[in-house]
């Protein structure tokens, strides 16, 4: 396992945009910085994370946003957190939809996580 700080917020910080949504734990977020904030608002400084799955296709872009003609991106991961001094790790999955901006990097339009528990 890797570890560092909650990685959704050190993407959030570079990758986010006032049209960005987070669904985190059944919590609607929009905006950069209300997400920012629901993610420093955390109960945990650390976190070991470990990547399981990663999958990715092309995606369409809705005309709405008038963005380039580049395609977006939609992934779906899923792997196993150990946070803080806990010993129990914690899976997890994630989707998220990134959209090309105007040069050549990619932001996050979407993203869903959650915390998947033994039973569900």
């Amino acid at each position: 396992m890797s570890s560092g700080y909650f990685p959704e917020l050190m993407m959030t910080m570079t990758m986010q945009r006032p049209e960005s949504m987070l669904t985190f734990e059944n919590q609607q977020i929009q905006g950069r910085d209300d997400i920012i904030e629901k993610l420093s608002s955390l109960p945990f400084t650390r976190v070991a994370h470990q990547l399981v799955t990663l999958d990715a296709q092309p995606s369409t872009l809705p005309s709405a946003l008038g963005a380039s003609s580049r395609g977006g991106i939609l992934v779906m991961v899923t792997g196993a957190l150990l946070v803080d001094e806990e010993q129990r790790v914690m899976n997890y999955s994630q989707l998220f939809q990134l959209l090309p901006d105007e040069g050549s990097s990619y932001w996050v339009f979407n993203d869903v996580f959650r915390l998947v528990y033994a039973g569900q």
